[in-house]
């Protein structure tokens, strides 16, 4: 009995041990999403700001002053921060993803080879569709008989 209480409590610590890590992946998963998001969106806003100047820079009629705009210098900048900073997170995110698809189980040939039976109502809609199409085709008319 002894031996059967040991078993259950090491499997026990084991799947804690497994459901905690995963716990903590995806966590980490979640936060690096959230800051992919948070730098979107602050990249969308700069694009935003910079549409807006050189619209105004444009229609004032000064395009060649768009490259020399202390203001479009500045938010040229940050966008360029910003990407590589979002090119930065997303490689956090790369070992993250790779460490999940290693776990995951492969399928196996016998799972790939079992396909779905077409249900009833699918076998219908194509049924119908293929009726859709062959009427289309008999309402045509050969341009031979409009000629004159």
């Amino acid at each position: 009995m002894t031996d059967l209480w040991k078993e259950v409590t090491t499997w026990l610590s084991e799947a804690t041990k497994s459901a905690i890590k995963e716990t903590e992946n995806l966590a980490r998963r979640g936060r690096i999403r959230m800051e992919v998001l948070g730098i979107n969106t602050a990249l969308n806003d700069r694009f935003v700001a910079l549409g807006g100047m050189v619209y105004e820079i444009i229609k004032k009629g000064e395009r060649s002053s768009i490259k020399a705009n202390a203001k479009v210098k500045k938010l040229v900048a940050e966008i360029a921060e910003l990407e590589a900073r979002l090119a930065r997170t997303k490689k956090m995110e790369e070992p993250i993803r790779t460490k999940k698809s290693a776990t995951t189980k492969k399928p196996t040939a016998k799972s790939q080879s079992i396909r779905k039976k077409p249900s009833a109502r699918s076998k219908k809609a194509a049924r119908s569709t293929k009726k859709r199409t062959l009427t289309t085709k008999k309402k045509s008319t050969p341009a031979s008989k409009h000629t004159v």
